[in-house]
Parts: C-alpha cells; sequence; structure tokens
C-alpha cells in the first residue's frame, strides 16, 4: 500500500500564529463505522520535530502493516493546519505548540505527543546591542512571531528573570522576516526557532545566543498529533492504530537515531536539506515508548500541554485555561503501550 501525498504547501513550519480564533465544533471527518483498511488523511507540520514519527512511519511501511493507507498534506502553519481540522479536510494534524491551543477551545482532541523541542526555539541579541542576557532585554525592542512557539519561550524567560513583559516591546513579523531583519541589523534581539538560527549563525556571526527553550522548565514545548472531533468520535480503532504505528517509528529513533533520520529526512527536500533536517532534530529531546510511558501515567505530558496552554492564555492567545485533561486523551497511547 503506497501513501497518496497532496501537493505541498511551501515554506518551513511557522509552529502557528495562535491568536487567531475560530469558533464551533468540527463537522468534518471520515465519519461512519470502521470495515476494512482505513484511509486516514493527515495533515503535518514540514519540521523534523513534528513530523519525524510520521514519516520515519510512512517510509518505513508501518501505517500500510496496520492495515491503514494515508493522504499527507503539508501545510505551512499550525493555524492554517488547525482550521483545515476543524472544517473537516483533514482527519489527524501533527504539528507544534498549537495542539495546547485549538483543543483547548473545544477544536479537536489531542491524542499523542512526539517529543520537546528543547532548543528549536530560541532568543538571540546582536552584537553592539548591549544585551547580554534576558534580563537585558528590559526597554528593548525584540522581533518575533506573535502567537507561536518562539513568542511562548520570550513570554516564559522574561518572565523567569523578572522582566516584566510590557517592558519589552516586541515587533510581530513572520518568521523570515524576523531573521531577515534581525540580520541585517535592523533590531536588537529576535526569538526565533531552528533553521532560522542557521542564517544568523552565517550572516550575523557575532552574534549571541542568550537563551533557548532546555534552559527553562516553564517552556516546555511539546508539538504532538490531534484528531478533529468527529474523527475522534467516530474512529476509536483508528486511532489505537496509529498510536501502534507512533510506537514502532518512536522505536527505530530512540534505538537508531542515526538510520532513522538519514531514511526520512529526504521526505522534506523539499523545504530543507537532509543536513539541516538532522540538525534540527538533534535539537530536540526524545523519550522511549517506556519513558513516555510514564510521563502519561504521572501526569507529566499533561502539565507540560498545560504548561504551553497557561502562556497562550497569559499572552492573549487564549481566552481562558481549560484543564488538560478535557482535550488530551492520554488513555489512546498508554493503551497502545499495554497491548
Amino acid at each position: 500500500m503506497r501513501t497518496k501525498t497532496s501537493a505541498a504547501v511551501a515554506g518551513i513550519a511557522g509552529l502557528g500564529l495562535l491568536l487567531a480564533a475560530c469558533g464551533g465544533d468540527d463537522d468534518g471527518g471520515s465519519g461512519g463505522a470502521e470495515a476494512g483498511p482505513a484511509t486516514v488523511r493527515i495533515g503535518y507540520i514540514p519540521g523534523p520535530a513534528p513530523a519525524m514519527n510520521l514519516l520515519l512511519a510512512d517510509e518505513r511501511g508501518y501505517f500500510a502493516e496496520n492495515d491503514i493507507e494515508v493522504e499527507l498534506t503539508p501545510f505551512q502553519t499550525g493555524i492554517s493546519l488547525s482550521n483545515a481540522l476543524t472544517g473537516g479536510s483533514i482527519d489527524i494534524g501533527v504539528m507544534g505548540a498549537v495542539v495546547a491551543n485549538f483543543p483547548a477551545r473545544g477544536q479537536g482532541k489531542l491524542f499523542l505527543l512526539n517529543n520537546l523541542e528543547a532548543d528549536i526555539q530560541q532568543i538571540w541579541a546582536a552584537p553592539d546591542s548591549g544585551v547580554e542576557s534576558v534580563a537585558d532585554l528590559a526597554g528593548t525592542q525584540v522581533a518575533t512571531t506573535t502567537g507561536s512557539a518562539a513568542h511562548l519561550l520570550l513570554h516564559v524567560a522574561l518572565e523567569a528573570e523578572g522582566v516584566p513583559a510590557e517592558d519589552v516591546e516586541i515587533v510581530n513579523l513572520d518568521m523570515p522576516a524576523v531573521a531577515n531583519t534581525f540580520v541585517t541589523g535592523g533590531i536588537g534581539a529576535a526569538a526565533l526557532w531552528a533553521p532560522f538560527d542557521t542564517q544568523v549563525e552565517e550572516q550575523l556571526p557575532d552574534a549571541t545566543l542568550i537563551a533557548t527553550s532546555a534552559d527553562y522548565e516553564e517552556a516546555a514545548i511539546a508539538g504532538g498529533w490531534v484528531a478533529n472531533n468527529d474523527f475522534y468520535a467516530d474512529h476509536a480503532d483508528t486511532l489505537a492504530r496509529l498510536a501502534e504505528v507512533w510506537l514502532r517509528s518512536n522505536e527505530d529513533l530512540t534505538a537508531d537515531r542515526d538510520a532513522a533520520l538519514a531514511e526520512a529526512c529526504p521526505r522534506l527536500e523539499e523545504f530543507m536539506t537532509v543536513e539541516t533536517c538532522i540538525e534540527i532534530y538533534g535539537k530536540t529531546q526524545t523519550f522511549t515508548n517506556d519513558e513516555w510511558a510514564a510521563y502519561y501515567e504521572d501526569g507529566t505530558a499533561l502539565d507540560w500541554v498545560g504548561r504551553m496552554e497557561q502562556v497562550f492564555v497569559d499572552i492573549g492567545a487564549l481566552p481562558e485555561f481549560v484543564e488538560p485533561e478535557k482535550y488530551f486523551d492520554t488513555s489512546i497511547y498508554t493503551d497502545a503501550v499495554g497491548s
């Protein structure tokens, strides 16, 4: 069984501009009783952190072996993918930090996490800016994409260092413009994500990396898999089989990462080089299946999602906090491990 891939949406993922809101429950999805091979329409962000488990599983035929046919469609941002989920043109979305936004609004169910994006989000200071630490950002301008995971890191870092958010002027740009403005001297500091750090290192080699998500426990940024409401309600068996597929690909990634990346990274060559893909994935924090099981069972996974959600509430991307248990179904993973 061969995967069918839809036309790509150009560009590297932004992880979502989370300030836009969508109303209403999902009215799409595949629907109907499950019988025979399931066709699942999966949208994904074409970056190594959110997409690696998905692409490796497809490349190694794990979906077919679990009687699932997948139609894969890349999306440029988490918000466009979330809108597709809400509209019903996509059954499953594999994305970044937006997993703690739209599902909290009642638009989809989170059921798998992929990894922690430990060093992917970063804060940089330009040479001669006078900024040598996060504390020095008080009274300065910082370019970032508001509502994104990079904004999440910036907010957490400022809070941790005792810098009131209102003391920093955020310049909201799309991420390519953030990087371009920073390296050309248009602004003294930037919160961005890999692979835009490569542009900084090449074009502004004297810039200083002053923080990453790994520096702050509260900035635990995790992406994952979200089912639209109709698919979640009607396809419990398929969700269980998707979790089994994920377990196989994650076992491969943790047992022999080099071999897994060499096989899966070429699937992202439309968006980045294989070398860049490998480098970015190296900035993630991954866990074995057993470690994930412990994190699901002891509430750590829920806590990570809740921390992301709280920051989105704090920065105005969500109207109110919703307990993650209401939109993150951890039982799908734990049942798959148990079986």
